[in-house]
Formats: C-alpha cells, sequence, structure tokens
C-alpha cells in the first residue's frame, strides 16, 4: 500500500525526535530510569571502574549521539561537558577518546534489555481507555537493515545472493512486536536475511511468547497463514490481517454473514519440516477464519481493493467498518508506530474514522 500525506501521530513523532535531537546538554538523563539503566547493567554482568564515563552516563550520551545531526563522538562529549557544567559539576577533557572507550564496554545486550523493559512498562502503564473493546493491540511487522562492510558482520549475516561478491552489503531480518496504544517496542527478532529459518514469520516464533489471552495482533499479509491464525489462538490471541496472497476468497462458500463477507474454514495443512510433531499435533484439524473484502475510497493509496483475515468471527460484536479501521491502523503503526493512542479515536458510534478506508456495502 503506498504511503499517503503523512499524518499527525507522524508530524508528531518526528517533531519529538527533532526535539530531543535540539534539546542542551542529555535530554535522557531525565527520561530513563535509573533504576531500569542499573537492573539491565546487573543481568548483563557488566562492571565498570567508578570512572567519569559510568554506564548510565555513557548510555544517556550515547543515545542522544544518535539522535543528534552530529552523530561524531566529539560532539556528544561537547553535550556531556554541557550538561556537568548545567549541574555544577567540574568540567572535563572534551577529547572523545575516553567517551568512545567507554561506549565499547556497553554490552548490545544492555540495549536490547533496557528497550523491551521500557516499552512493556509503559504498555502496562497505559489507561484502559487506550484498548480497542477493552482488548490490547500488538502489532508485528519486518524489515531489512544493512551494516558495514566487514569480515565480521559478513560472516554472521551474509549479503543477498542478488549482489556481487565484494560490491555488497551484509543484511540483516529484522522483526518487530510493538504495542500499538504506546508505540514501544515489546521485543524483536533479529536473524541473516538468507538461509533456513530466517524469514519473517520464523523470526516471528521467537515472539509468539508475548502473546496474551485476550490480544489482538494486527499483521500483514505475509502472516495470514494457517500457521500464524492458529499458533496465536492456541495462545489465546485473535489475529487481523490481510489474507495471505496464495489464498483466494470464495465468497460462494462458508458461513455468510453478509456481501463479501463469510467465515470459511481453513484445512490445517500437512507438518511443516520447521514444526515439531507435538505442536502439529496440538493445532486443530480446521481454523475458522472470517473473511471480508474491504473497499479503499481515501485518495492517495495505491490498493483500491483487499480482504482481511480474521479470527474475530462475530459481525454483531465487530462489524466489518471496525475490522477495516483496524487494518487502517496498522498500516499507519507501520508508519508512524502509533496513529490511534486516545480513547475517543476507538468509540464506534462515531463515522468519522471510518471515512479512510469508506463503509463498505
Amino acid at each position: 500500500m503506498a504511503h499517503a500525506t503523512p499524518t499527525r501521530r507522524s508530524r508528531q513523532v518526528r517533531r519529538l525526535r527533532q526535539q530531543l535531537a535540539r534539546a542542551p546538554a542529555l535530554p535522557f538523563a531525565d527520561l530513563l530510569d535509573a533504576d531500569q539503566v542499573e537492573q539491565a547493567l546487573q543481568e548483563e554482568q557488566v562492571t565498570f571502574r567508578d570512572r567519569l564515563f559510568s554506564p548510565l552516563v555513557t548510555l544517556w550520551v550515547f543515545l542522544s549521539q544518535v539522535l543528534d545531526p552530529d552523530h561524531s563522538c566529539r560532539a556528544a562529549v561537547a553535550r556531556f561537558l554541557a550538561w556537568r557544567a548545567a549541574h555544577g559539576l567540574a568540567p572535563c577533557s572534551a577529547d572523545p577518546g575516553a567517551y568512545c572507550k567507554a561506549r565499547g564496554r556497553l554490552p548490545e545486550g544492555t540495549l536490547a534489555r533496557l528497550t523491551r523493559a521500557t516499552g512493556r512498562r509503559l504498555q502496562e502503564q497505559a489507561p484502559a481507555g487506550w484498548r480497542w473493546e477493552g482488548r490490547t493491540l500488538k502489532v508485528v511487522d519486518g524489515t531489512t537493515v544493512s551494516m558495514p562492510d566487514t569480515p565480521a558482520n559478513q560472516k554472521a549475516f551474509p549479503q543477498a545472493r542478488t549482489q556481487r561478491p565484494g560490491v555488497g552489503f551484509p543484511i540483516a531480518r529484522l522483526v518487530v512486536l510493538f504495542s500499538l496504544a504506546v508505540g514501544t517496542v515489546l521485543d524483536a527478532a533479529l536473524g541473516p536475511y538468507q538461509g533456513k529459518q530466517t524469514g519473517e514469520t520464523a523470526l516471528f516464533h521467537a515472539l509468539r511468547h508475548h502473546l496474551e489471552p485476550g490480544d489482538i495482533l494486527l499483521a500483514d499479509r505475509y502472516y495470514g497463514s494457517y500457521w500464524e491464525l492458529a499458533l496465536a489462538r492456541q495462545r489465546g490471541a485473535d489475529v487481523v490481517g490481510r489474507l495471505h496472497q496464495r489464498r483466494r476468497p470464495d465468497f460462494r462458500r462458508g458461513r455468510r454473514l453478509g456481501r463479501e463477507d463469510h467465515v470459511a474454514r481453513w484445512a490445517k495443512p500437512e507438518r511443516p519440516a520447521w514444526m515439531d510433531t507435538a505442536t502439529y499435533a496440538a493445532l486443530p484439524a480446521a481454523l475458522a477464519v472470517r473473511e471480508l473484502r474491504v473497499r479503499v475510497r481515501h485518495p492517495g493509496f495505491r490498493t483500491r481493493v483487499l480482504v482481511v483475515a480474521t479470527t474475530l468471527l462475530d459481525a454483531a460484536a465487530f462489524p466489518r467498518e471496525d475490522l477495516a479501521v483496524l487494518y487502517r491502523v496498522r498500516w499507519y503503526a507501520d508508519t508512524a508506530h502509533a496513529d490511534c493512542t486516545s480513547s475517543e479515536r476507538w468509540v464506534r458510534p462515531d463515522p468519522t474514522p471510518y471515512h479512510f478506508l469508506g463503509r463498505a456495502a
């Protein structure tokens, strides 16, 4: 689906990033909980000597450096000097050497733990009104990232076969599960771009344990297979996503709910090589899946007709317009991480949110 005009929420996200980047000194000193950082460091068994660039200070400086338009270590240390001056501390050397060494000693696992812990804490603190029909919305999406062309990176993350040797870059695949209400990452899985069990769904299987009873998972068509829907239902969660490209809906069959809206029966395929026999045996022989066609009437989108697949089968409790809106916000989540975070966006009697996709006949 082509990107339309940036939304109000996405503009707010960009403004926030710009504010943090332009903020003097170290803005993360006020935003990042020191106790949480200390716990992450202990879990990673990080031990630093008592020095100027402690792990906490190094993390503050590093995060500010990432957002700063000037990514140099010298500019990062200048921020640190400004912060010390603002707190009445003695100035230190402007040489970035000590900071670079301290940053090199900071384990990657610490950042990963902080990302997960912060995301889950904010998710738990979200007001009840930010849920949809009292249920938590989680979004899964995948992407790829390239990295410097070093022997170590090439060994761990080989470049794509379509790239000529010596002229390509190592590529990694990244799958992220995040909260729609607060826009924070709950967990992520990283793997090579190619090879067995390196696809998006394979990486998502490592994150599936974060689905809890009552959750609704929003996903694109890549996750619209029997396996992803059945495994989510096994954990008590539901799925709303686009129908997989290999499936062709036949609205003449199944239990009719309305025009181009029915409940179909998906038979369990043969056991794939990646699934163990116990997991396969625990899945149902057939899965009831609701399929409905949605027409997009909003200008700026290339896709005009799509089929939504969901395990939310009750047409009275979950009208097709609501499901269309859910798929809409999944798309916005890809571009802004959270387009709908306030409770008034979920008030069903108000038809305003539905103008984006238009009400189907």
